[in-house]
């Protein structure tokens, strides 16, 4: 076969050779009305295969796969033709045999428009199951050079601008090395925070979680780190809830995102219980910026749309993990309101081996067990 050929023109031929079983049945001796109506089905079973070789393209299959789907639809409808055949032999030798030439044209339109359409499905599953299992294996290797290489020479070449500092301590030398350091540790950082974001695609485990005591926490913490930041709290005395291990992340990285990005925020944190559990943190900052929105909305990045770092992406994977949803909305008159809604699993309040606070990628293997 020659794949320079579009495989559409696949798809056409195989319904042109069932448009012609249909149009020569049209031939055959009977009542007219009888073959009119017998011909008119194979037709329109014809026309099922040329509308999938119009919609191919629209399939987003792979050219080594559409050509795959040919040879199914192709290999479905001679499978049902000798089927018909079979099936007449059989009705033969029981004397009630049945037209030979309609029922083999049926069966093999049958079998074309069934096996086109389906192997459309059957292929595109698998090549999605394929690039899946890819993506797994890369995503494995870039945890293992995060882990491994990228932070270890970052910490040497962080461990050298110390000694230089100490041999040449002049202003200038300090100036440079402080803004290289800086520069070292956000790289630092982000590789810290990519393995993070792996290792909680990569974990199934599930833990109670008292969002009260978590909240509390960050807050407190946070409000060591940026006491310039107002932080209020509207608070139930307890909600527990069993969860991904990585839900506190998700509140760690709105409450962070909040105050980092803003001057003289205001931040309010608040934690209810309906339908589900929800916990919103709104401030008056700036906003998060409708481009990145975007982005989060439709789950993935382009060339064009895009975060300009990984922190929402945190938020968006520990709640999808965790069964949740999440929201970036307006806050009125200004700022966003992260808002993060969990399934009602309630928790109980025994250890389950996993602490939730210190979710780490080391933590856990791939099937969610701590190491």
């Amino acid at each position: 076969m020659d794949l320079r050929v579009p495989p559409k023109y696949g798809f056409a031929a195989l319904a042109g050779c069932c448009f012609g079983l249909g149009a020569l049945h049209l031939t055959h001796a009977g009542p007219p009305v009888g073959i009119a109506l017998e011909s008119a089905l194979i037709l329109c079973l014809s026309g099922v295969v040329f509308y999938t070789a119009h919609d191919l393209p629209q399939w987003g299959i792979s050219r080594s796969g559409q050509w795959r789907a040919v040879r199914i639809g192709a290999g479905t409808a001679l499978g049902f033709g000798v089927l018909a055949g079979v099936v007449w032999v059989i009705w033969l030798i029981g004397h009630h045999a049945f037209k030979l030439s309609f029922l083999v044209s049926f069966a093999a339109s049958l079998g074309a428009a069934v096996g086109s359409r389906g192997s459309l499905y059957a292929v595109k599953a698998d090549e999605q199951l394929t690039e899946a299992q890819e993506l797994a294996t890369l995503l494995s290797i870039n945890d293992r050079v995060l882990r491994h290489n990228i932070r270890n020479e970052l910490s040497v070449a962080l461990g050298y601008l110390t000694k230089i500092e100490d041999a040449d301590g002049s202003p200038e030398t300090r100036q440079r090395v402080a803004t290289i350091r800086d520069h070292l540790e956000s790289l630092l950082e982000t590789s810290d925070r990519t393995r993070r974001l792996a290792s909680i695609w990569r974990t199934d485990a599930r833990c109670s979680v008292d969002l009260v005591a978590v909240v509390e926490k960050e807050v407190a913490k946070l409000t060591a780190d940026a006491p310039e930041a107002t932080i209020r709290t509207e608070l139930p005395e307890r909600c527990v809830v069993r969860t991904h291990p990585s839900v506190p992340v998700a509140f760690e990285e709105a409450l962070r995102n909040a105050v980092e990005h803003n001057d003289d925020v205001t931040v309010t944190v608040r934690v209810w219980r309906d339908d589900g559990v929800h916990l919103v943190v709104a401030d008056d900052g700036r906003g998060i910026p409708q481009i990145e929105r975007r982005t989060l909305r439709n789950a993935e990045e382009t060339p064009l749309e895009h975060t300009e770092g990984i922190g929402l992406w945190l938020i968006y994977w520990a709640t999808t993990r965790a069964g949740g949803t999440v929201e970036f909305a307006a806050n009125e008159p200004q700022g966003t309101a992260v808002q993060i809604r969990l399934p009602d699993r309630p928790g109980s309040d025994e250890s389950e081996g996993v602490e939730p606070g210190d979710f780490e990628p080391e933590d856990f293997e791939p099937n969610g067990d701590r190491l």
